[in-house]
């Protein structure tokens, strides 16, 4: 059974007459976690928070408030935060859409959002704007419409020491990047979190 977050905001009416009236009244809107595999994904230590939204880890993002909209538009980066980021150790973040053009036929899985090395340990426990060398300018989730819900997956890594990753020339498409040949180029093992959040287009969410 999915569990539900639910966000109470408030919205604001003025009626227009003699007399005039204003009043205010509550509006409802739930986020629901990930399950099953989706939920697996998931590292809890690991979180992604947009400032002008909040936490979006592990969550569909619902359309209501104008949430969905918001994040198609250019409203930069998300803030990361990884409790268990070793200060000293420097670290790479992956943030990618295995989901192009759908889940049901990911021709072009996978599209790279965001990558970027060097990121300083301490940086990452504050939960504040990521800093380090940016191999890939941060492109906002855009799925298209009718290919349903995306989802938009972060993956962090703890770097050798004194190794600094970077793109190779034939990398510079953003479409059917190989995650993995990066990765086994660059980086010891496994990611040390993952998360992710999903989303559909706008004009799909009720």
């Amino acid at each position: 059974m999915p569990l539900f977050i639910s966000k109470l905001w408030f919205g604001c009416v003025i009626l227009l007459s003699l007399p005039s009236f204003f009043f205010c009244f509550p509006v409802s809107c739930d986020f629901e976690t990930l399950i099953g595999d989706d939920a697996n994904f998931c590292s809890h230590n690991f979180r992604v928070m947009y400032p002008d939204i909040g936490d979006v880890s592990c969550i569909y993002l619902p359309n209501c408030l104008e949430y969905q909209n918001s994040l198609t538009k250019d409203l930069g980066p998300p803030w990361i935060k990884f409790s268990k980021a070793k200060p000293e150790e420097m670290y790479t973040l992956i943030m990618v859409d295995p989901d192009v053009p759908s889940r049901y036929q990911p021709i072009y899985r996978f599209w790279r959002h965001w990558l970027v090395s060097d990121i300083p340990g301490h940086v990452l426990l504050t939960g504040r704007a990521v800093t380090g060398k940016v191999l890939s300018s941060y492109r906002q989730p855009n799925p298209p419409a009718r290919t349903r819900y995306h989802r938009y997956q972060f993956l962090l890594y703890e770097q050798y020491q004194g190794v600094s990753p970077s793109l190779l020339p034939g990398e510079e498409s953003l479409k059917s990047w190989d995650v993995n040949a990066f990765v086994l180029r660059w980086i010891p093992g496994n990611p040390i979190a993952t998360t992710q959040f999903m989303m559909q287009h706008p004009e799909h969410s009720v």
